[in-house]
């Protein structure tokens, strides 16, 4: 849904603590108050500095349900450049959009998987073997150049340039959701657990050319491929 207005007015003045209170805990109401006042529409450096903030408030009740948090990210994002210019708010916006809209509930506390990250990470590249990622694709001729190298799993240089263009923003977002759905919905905790660590190792969308997942993830569409043709 596009929440761009073509008949916009000049932008209410809101005082700070008002807007601590409407994006704290976004409900259906505040949305709509922020939208009548425009609060994304002036660049304002403090505002951005509040989202920073806020960002771990947000990733709780992401994983907790509150769905309304997707329609108010993709509204800050339309509607607000600084945010979009700000790669730490942007990697962490998409993230928790996309557990905010994707239906059910963590059955573990978020927060302690940011402390164990690294062991959390151990062996959870065996979940892109998972029938979930087969709806993430690859033609035969974006994989086939990479043949020698997903073979050995150790992926050279310009390799890795390569592949890492092959994740580009949308096939990056439903890798996400798949992930996303796995860590709400999984029967296994210690499978959603990992699904959740992975979203948090791929923030940086730098290291997914690298990304142990990742090159399996590719390895297994290769194999795929090869046993169609």
């Amino acid at each position: 849904m596009d929440y761009t207005d073509t008949r916009k007015s000049t932008p209410v003045a809101v005082h700070p603590e008002l807007r601590r209170i409407l994006l704290a805990n976004p409900t259906t109401e505040s949305l709509s108050t922020i939208i009548k006042y425009q609060l994304f529409d002036q660049p304002c450096q403090p505002l951005a500095d509040e989202i920073l903030r806020l960002l771990p408030y947000w990733e709780h009740q992401a994983c907790a349900g509150n769905g309304i948090l997707a329609p108010l990210i993709q509204y800050m994002l339309q509607n607000s450049p600084l945010l979009k210019n700000n790669k730490i708010i942007e990697a962490n916006l998409l993230r928790i959009r996309i557990l905010a809209s994707t239906p059910g509930i963590f059955s573990f506390p978020p927060l302690e998987m940011q402390e164990y990250l690294v062991q959390s990470l151990l062996m959870s590249d065996i979940l892109a073997d998972l029938p979930e990622f087969e709806v993430v694709s690859f033609s035969a001729a974006e994989i086939d150049p990479l043949m020698f190298d997903l073979t050995r799993f150790n992926p050279s240089l310009h390799t890795r340039r390569y592949i890492q263009n092959l994740f580009y923003l949308e096939r990056r977002e439903a890798i996400l959701s798949v992930l996303a759905h796995i860590a709400k919905n999984y029967p296994l905790i210690r499978t959603c657990r990992k699904a959740y660590a992975l979203m948090l190792s791929l923030d940086n969308p730098n290291n997914w050319g690298k990304h142990p997942f990742c090159l399996r993830l590719l390895a297994n569409r290769f194999l795929d491929n090869k046993l169609v043709n």
